[in-house]
């Protein structure tokens, strides 16, 4: 299924490093160095939120993560999860904080990250330079998992 796409307004410079003349929208977003917040099901079926970094590629969130962290295993036994990225200015404008998020929901897949290659991009997304290939070398070396998460419908909101 593909999903929907539901594109909100966007505002002009949240103040994030951006020229007040280029408008906010989705896809800045996504391409934010930002964490994004997966939501999974703990045993007793309560909302568990991860900060977790991700890329969006092809309609579709890839994260990673070590094979025995509790949102992995909560994917295990129950595979509906949720996905939001947000962002906030710091500066109140007439009396508001700009904002915009987008997430969705799903199934989550979960893959062996055979060779370490998405967590090798994923961590480079977020760590540059010298410091990212060393910090992508260890993380890759671990045992991971791919999460993959391909919202049925993506929605998008900004103030």
């Amino acid at each position: 299924m593909t999903p929907e796409l539901i594109l909100g307004k966007s505002p002009p410079g949240l103040g994030l490093g951006h020229d007040d003349a280029m408008p906010w929208t989705r896809d800045k977003l996504l391409q934010l160095d930002v964490s994004a917040h997966l939501g999974t099901l703990d045993r007793a079926g309560y909302p568990r939120i991860t900060p977790i970094w991700f890329l969006f590629e092809d309609r579709a969130f890839y994260m990673t993560s070590l094979v025995g962290k509790r949102h992995v295993r909560d994917l295990r036994k129950d595979p509906r999860a949720s996905i939001r990225v947000d962002v906030e200015d710091a500066t109140a404008r007439d009396g508001v904080r700009a904002n915009a998020q987008l997430g969705g929901r799903g199934i989550a897949e979960l893959r062996q990250d055979l060779g370490g290659e998405w967590t090798r991009r994923i961590t480079l997304r977020y760590v540059r330079g010298p410091q990212g290939e060393a910090r992508a070398a260890l993380r890759a070396a671990q045992e991971r998992v791919v999460i993959i998460l391909r919202p049925d419908r993506i929605e998008y909101l900004s103030t």
